[in-house]
């Protein structure tokens, strides 16, 4: 059974000062840390160590204190165990993915059991990859929402988003296919794409073997992920192939615009994802000038009619938030079907953290009614 907030915050509170930084941890592993000899010198490391990470969360503080209280704690763990790395911008793709397996305890904290999780391999145009349905006690033939994950389409799997699937599963009450697809800078755009939109027709197609009813399939992702799910819609809604029932779009990347107010705002690095991160994922994912005129993947240059229900979210303190405005704009006047909230207190990334913030159950559970909602009736 997973653990309750409240004991994950006692125990990570008693841990915390204790723990190395992701540099100790690092640096530790290459040999370049040793040990103390005697108890004094540990407990004189471990104060000059508190005092240094005291010292750089300081940093932090003015822009974190408009924050959920909740949301400050856990950035404060977070950001102290990422001390002394330089910043995303400027780690290659291999480091990125290990720090984001090293973060997984806090992304997937609080994480309800389910009855029944099953794993496949399917093909995809890249290869093979993973799916996982996540199944929270409905019967087959089940309405489902397939998730794709974030990260800047160059990390996140399955593993780091378990907690989310689940989460959405419960939720929500339908099934969950969680999807793997191929990641940038080794496969940019469309091979991310072309792998979602193959695992999408598998779910339509072979997916009843995983009690997925084909006639009632929606999609969720957030960041990247958002991206995805959306430029998902735009291709089969254009290609002639049974569209989603609806998608809900988690603080999404839908534009190339790096000027925004809420980049100015938003984007110097405090809230997870800065600025300059942003221009790197986009670089990493359309390394080719001409992709950046494709409205599959820029989706803020796609027509938008004729699109299944959106539900459009956004976090306050989000260098994506005007990203997310202008498309709910665009798409209410395309005549879409619209649902539009901005998690007030919020950052990048908040879904992934809902084990440790009481106010976003509410907002994924409201999730969870949109994709009912969409899904109720068979066509």
């Amino acid at each position: 059974m997973a653990a309750s907030r409240r004991e994950l915050t006692q125990t990570i509170s008693a841990a915390a000062a204790g723990l190395p930084t992701a540099e100790d941890a690092t640096a530790s592993a290459q040999g370049a840390v040793s040990l103390p000899t005697d108890a004094s010198a540990a407990s004189g490391d471990r104060i000059l160590v508190q005092s240094d990470t005291e010292a750089f969360l300081a940093l932090f503080e003015t822009a974190w204190r408009p924050l959920d209280p909740q949301l400050r704690f856990v950035l404060r763990l977070i950001y102290a165990r990422l001390k002394g790395l330089p910043p995303p911008a400027q780690l290659s793709p291999a480091e990125l993915r290990r720090i984001n397996t090293e973060l997984s305890f806090y992304l997937n904290a609080g994480a309800p059991a389910l009855p029944h999780i099953e794993e496949r391999t399917i093909s995809v145009p890249s290869g093979l990859t993973r799916v996982r349905i996540y199944d929270p006690g409905i019967a087959a033939p089940a309405p489902t929402v397939v998730l794709l994950h974030g990260g800047g389409w160059v990390m996140g799997n399955l593993d780091t988003y378990d907690g989310f699937a689940r989460q959405i599963a419960q939720r929500s009450g339908l099934r969950c296919l969680s999807v793997e697809y191929a990641l940038a800078p080794e496969h940019p755009f469309p091979a991310p794409l072309d792998d979602c939109i193959a695992a999408v027709r598998w779910a339509l197609s072979e997916g009843s073997a995983l009690g997925i009813d084909a006639r009632r399939v929606a999609i969720v992702g957030d960041s990247a992920g958002a991206n995805l799910a959306l430029a998902v819609c735009i291709a089969l809604r254009d290609g002639g192939t049974r569209p989603m029932r609806g998608a809900a779009l988690l603080y999404g990347a839908y534009s190339l615009d790096l000027v925004t107010p809420s980049q100015r705002a938003y984007g110097g690095g405090a809230y997870f994802l800065g600025t300059a991160d942003t221009a790197r994922y986009w670089n990493d994912y359309l390394p080719d000038q001409a992709a950046r005129q494709n409205p599959l993947a820029v989706p803020m240059l796609a027509d938008l009619a004729d699109l299944p229900p959106l539900h459009i979210t956004a976090c306050e303190f989000d260098p994506l938030l005007d990203d997310s405005e202008r498309l709910a704009e665009r798409a209410k006047s395309a005549g879409v079907d619209l649902e539009f909230r901005v998690w007030k207190g919020m950052v990048h990334g908040a879904v992934s953290l809902m084990g440790w913030i009481d106010a976003m159950g509410p907002e994924v559970d409201r999730i969870g009614e949109f994709l009912r909602r969409v899904t109720r009736n068979g066509r």
